[in-house]
């Protein structure tokens, strides 16, 4: 910030008392353009020390998470997990790959989904929760109380360990309204490698009750999606997302205005 008055400055320098907390993005070369006097150097820590460290990854049942949302609708959601920049000249999409695409369901036909996974023999349980959002200090809390109960850290290898700990998230991200369907392993074995992804049959005709398209595309990028979509064998419902159409009041005056 840049400012230009001497009275800019002495209300800046001497401003009233209040609590509210301010906060500002930089960027990364901003934060990190500083001399090194400026570094806090705590020391190293002593080479000795009476508590011994364990790390709790060590006792986690395998998981995977397939992550949706309560909420019906977020310009903060679709910008963070839809990526649209639009060619001057041709106005397509320069950034298809991390293009997002809206899907709508229903708890019920998830749940109908994971009774055939069962069906076919899964090796997992499948569990379907809220999260509940909280200040860092109640997780943390949590956390230990698990730990010094009597099963100890084993609390997490167990399935309702696991997904608790899997639905406790920080309230910062409160506006997501998350709802995580898990997969936890049943036979867990600390030497037993775990993929990274997880793959089970899912059939979109099915289970899906919409899919909608980025509303910042532009129509005919929307049409070629959507036939795409068909030609991958999708006979479901595709609507428009009007969220970002703008919209035209007609006010009934009952009264002249006056004049500005």
């Amino acid at each position: 910030m840049r400012v230009e008055s001497p009275s800019s400055i002495a209300e800046i320098t001497r401003p009233r008392r209040s609590a509210l907390k301010l906060c500002v993005i930089l960027t990364s070369s901003q934060i990190t353009r500083r001399s090194e006097s400026d570094t806090c150097n705590r020391g190293n820590p002593k080479s000795e020390s009476a508590f011994r460290e364990n790390a709790l990854a060590d006792y986690l049942a395998p998981a995977w998470a397939q992550c949706w949302s309560l909420n019906p609708g977020s310009d903060t959601l679709l910008r963070a997990y839809s990526r649209v920049m639009l060619d001057k000249a041709t106005r397509r999409n320069l950034e298809f790959a991390g293009e997002g695409v809206t899907v709508t369901t229903t708890v019920d036909r998830l749940l109908a989904a994971s009774e055939g996974w069962h069906t076919e023999g899964s090796d997992a349980h499948v569990i379907l929760g809220a999260v509940s959002y909280l200040p860092d200090a109640e997780i943390g809390q949590r956390i230990a109380n698990a730990c010094n109960s009597p099963r100890g850290p084993g609390f997490f290898c167990s399935v309702q360990g696991r997904a608790e700990s899997l639905l406790w998230k920080r309230d910062y991200f409160a506006h997501e309204h998350e709802v995580r369907l898990l997969l936890i392993g049943r036979d867990w074995k600390h030497v037993t490698p775990r993929p990274d992804v997880r793959t089970v049959k899912f059939d979109a005709n099915e289970y899906f009750t919409r899919i909608s398209f980025d509303p910042r595309l532009e129509p005919f990028e929307v049409k070629e999606r959507t036939a795409a979509l068909r030609d991958a064998g999708y006979s479901g419902e595709i609507l428009p997302d009007e969220s970002y159409q703008k919209v035209l009041y007609q006010i009934v005056m009952t009264k002249d205005w006056a004049d500005p």
